[in-house]
């Protein structure tokens, strides 16, 4: 399928599996993100560290376990951006059980990773030159802006340990029906009502199938409009696409609760319906 105009070299707006999406469309799609993390003057990723406790604690308690027999947990953090991870562990008492590789797709983070990791990593996750594996790896707030999930994860799952290591992902949900993703706010309502029903139609299948859709959005308001929180979230990310492919890597799959807030306030609905929490380990 084409989903971009060759005429004009715009893409259509459009929700579309990434399996159906053509290759020189990602790439295109690509290409406008990366343009946009060069150019964009106010986006908080790049400017104040990360600080993702609720996530993080998670992860804290499985470097306790694996460090209980002395063991050096070698970890790494896909997307890092500013990353506040060091400090946390550093406050949790386990920095000296860890060697922390903070990786990202861009240099703009670059003095703060690498007075703070053990070890930084620069380019695509996809191509990056990595010959070792982690026991854990994880990622915070970072799947969503992921253009192709699939190779992406499988990456991922090529860069844990087969035998014991644990991937952690951490990331808005964007299969709650009725839930849309904010980089579809400037499209028109006829075109965010068509997205919903192609969002809830490819759920339901993917529970029926097993089948993961990873569907990706091929024009963001990121684009077109002043910067907001997920204006550039490309990949409508899936509790269910997540289940189903790891699932097919015949992982354990088990989902975290992150934070504890109060029962029915609106935080509670946002954590415990719209964010997830995964931790999928693989166990040879």
């Amino acid at each position: 399928m084409k989903n971009l105009d060759l005429e004009s070299g715009q893409l259509k707006p459009q929700l579309i599996s990434v399996t159906h999406c053509d290759e020189k469309s990602l790439r295109h799609i690509k290409s406008r993100l990366d343009e946009f993390y060069r150019t964009v003057s106010d986006y908080s990723a790049f400017s104040t560290p990360s600080d993702q406790i609720n996530c993080w604690t998670h992860i804290a308690e499985h470097i306790r376990k694996l460090s209980a027999t002395g063991k050096v947990v070698t970890i790494l953090e896909v997307g890092a951006g500013r990353s506040g991870f060091g400090n946390f562990i550093s406050a949790q008492g386990l920095r000296k059980f860890c060697i922390w590789t903070a990786q990202d797709v861009t240099r703009q983070n670059s003095e703060w990773l690498e007075k703070n990791a053990d070890k930084v990593v620069f380019g695509d996750i996809e191509s990056a030159s990595i010959d070792v594996t982690y026991d854990i790896v994880f990622s915070t707030f970072v799947l969503e802006h992921v253009v192709n999930p699939l190779a992406h994860l499988d990456r991922l799952a090529s860069l844990v340990q087969p035998s014991h290591g644990t991937i952690f992902i951490f990331s808005p949900r964007y299969d709650f029906p009725g839930y849309l993703s904010p980089s579809s706010r400037h499209l028109a309502k006829g075109i965010r009502f068509k997205f919903m029903l192609f969002s809830s139609m490819a759920r339901i299948k993917t529970i029926f199938t097993k089948q993961p859709a990873f569907l990706i959005q091929t024009d963001l308001a990121a684009f077109h409009q002043p910067f907001f929180t997920d204006a550039d979230a490309v990949h409508w990310v899936s509790l269910y696409d997540l289940k189903s492919w790891a699932r097919s890597k015949r992982a354990i799959f088990n989902t975290l609760k992150i934070g504890s807030p109060r029962f029915l306030s609106k935080d509670w609905i946002v954590k415990r319906f719209l964010t997830n929490g995964i931790a999928i380990q693989f166990d040879a």
